[in-house]
This record gives structure tokens, sequence and C-alpha cells, in this order.
């Protein structure tokens, strides 16, 4: 016999089923602009990049630029400080920071700020999403550590991990949204599974609506399961192994041997990309420089 009570749950879960399912619908899902700042920033930085006879003149556009956006000016400052780029004499101003850090770095940290800004600071679900950034944020630059190590794109490796759970933060920041409205009060380990099942796509079409480049979307698509990438399987297991390393060093002590969890597909990954566990282990080093980067984001 069904109690009073069990029944009153199950009404209120098919309630919460039915304003989710609704929430996510492709016809009511509404993504956030492209962040406006980052498009500007890289507009000059590329033009400085291909215009050479003119670099002090868009530096100085730039300067100029960054200046109006308090937060982008004061992240940069702190990232030029930090501990992965830091130099012997502290960085004062924000030309030298331009100058020191160079203009794929200033483009980086430009769509940094800009992602949490418009897509991760959603009052919904607000310890999840402070989590899910610093997670995306750490993964970036472990991310850009494995594509420098090998001489890969490390700006492209850096963009796909800053963005490969933008698709989760996207379907919180709806849900939560579309849950207040409903005065419902959903469990968070059940809106985190129902997310996880809408996330890639929800990413993608981010990604595509923002004109990002066709790695960042593969990344978003298949970082769970790289192996099932077929176009730019090098950047997604990038990503992959940047998480991987980032969840490994959760937990200190990684002594001079593979742990159990880097091995299995893991070292498939490693293979494919052509990284020996000496190498994994001098990106595991800079375990400090990033984590303290990483800080200076949230």
């Amino acid at each position: 016999m069904t109690s009073v009570a069990q029944t009153k749950t199950n009404d209120s879960n098919d309630d919460l089923d039915r304003v989710l399912l609704a929430a996510m619908a492709d016809d009511s899902l509404e993504l956030p602009p492209p962040p406006q700042v980052a498009l500007e920033v890289t507009r000059l930085t590329r033009a400085d990049e291909t215009d050479e006879g003119n670099v002090s003149a868009n530096s100085a556009e730039l300067a100029k630029l960054i200046q109006r956006d308090v937060a982008l000016a004061g992240q940069i400052m702190r990232v030029a400080n930090s501990a992965l780029y830091a130099r012997r004499t502290p960085v004062v101003t924000l030309p030298q920071a331009i100058a020191w850090l160079g203009m794929r770095e200033v483009r980086t940290i430009a769509y940094a700020v800009a992602v949490q800004g418009q897509v991760f600071a959603s009052t919904y679900f607000r310890k999840e999403m402070t989590e899910l950034w610093r997670e995306s944020i750490i993964t970036a630059l472990f991310a850009q550590e494995v594509a420098r190590l090998k001489r890969r794109n490390v700006e492209s490796a850096y963009l796909c991990g800053l963005l490969h759970r933008v698709g989760m933060a996207i379907v919180l920041a709806r849900v939560g949204s579309a849950a207040l409205v409903n005065r419902l009060s959903p469990d968070p380990q059940r809106v985190l599974q129902f997310a996880a099942s809408h996330e890639s796509r929800v990413g993608a079409q981010l990604a595509q609506s923002w004109s990002l480049p066709p790695a960042v979307v593969a990344t978003v698509e298949h970082w769970c399961n790289p192996l099932d990438a077929r176009e730019f399987r090098t950047e997604v297991m990038q990503v992959a192994l940047a998480r991987q390393i980032s969840d490994e060093l959760r937990t200190p002590g990684v002594g001079g041997e593979l742990p159990d969890s880097m091995l299995g597909p893991v070292s498939k990954w490693m293979d494919e990309l052509s990284i020996y566990p000496d190498e994994l282990f001098s990106i595991m080093a800079q375990r400090a420089a990033i984590y303290a980067t990483a800080e200076s984001f949230t």
C-alpha cells in the first residue's frame, strides 16, 4: 500500500521532471551571447600578430580597452604576478603586464574572465557552479602545459579545457531559474544527474553559437570518452588527460610510479599524445603554481 508521503514525493518528482525537461527544450533554451570584451580583445591581439608595423598602436589600444573593464584588468595583473608567470620583479602596470604575458595569454585571460562572468556566475547552485569553474580553469591550465610540452597549440588547449564543462554550467543555471519560477526545491544531486545527460548537447550549441573553433565543439562533446572523438582527438585527449591529472592531484602524495587511476584507458591517451611517464610527472610537478594561478581566478 502506497503511503501519503510517498505519493506526494512521486508527484513532486513528476513535477520536477516536467519542469526540467521543459527547461531544456530546444525552443525554450536561451544561450548567453558571445562575450563582447573578449571578442574585441581577440580582434586587437590578432591584429597585433599580423601587423608587425602597428604593434605599439594596437598594444596601446588594447591597454585602453582593458582598463575600461576593471575585472579583466585586475585579473591580468593577478595572473602576471602569479606563481606560474611571475618574474623576479613584480609587474606594477597594465602595459607591463600585457608585454610580459604576451598577446596570446592576454587573449586567453580575457576569455576566461568573460566566460566566468557570463556562464559560471549564476546565483543558482552556487556551490556547484564554483566547483565547476575551479575545475574548468585548473583543467585549462594543465591542458596548456600538456600542449606546451609537446609543442602543440597552447592557446587551443587552454580554450578547450576552459570550456569543456560550459554545457553543465548553462544547464544548472537554466534549471535553477525554472525551479525558482515553479517554486520547487530540487535535490542538487538529482539535478546534477539530469544536467549531465544534457551537458554535451547544450555545450556544443553554445560553442557553435559563439563561433568557437571546431576543436572546442569536439572537446565539449567527447571529453568524457576521448577515444570516441573522430576529429580533433589530440585536443580532446589533452583535456581528458588534464582532468585526470587534476583529479589525481586532489590527493597529495603522488609517488614515482603511475597510480592505478592513470593506467587503463589513460595509458592509451598518453600513447596517442606521445607522453611518457617522466613527462607526465614534470607536468604534475607544476601543481602548486597551477593551483595558485587558478585561485587568482576564483
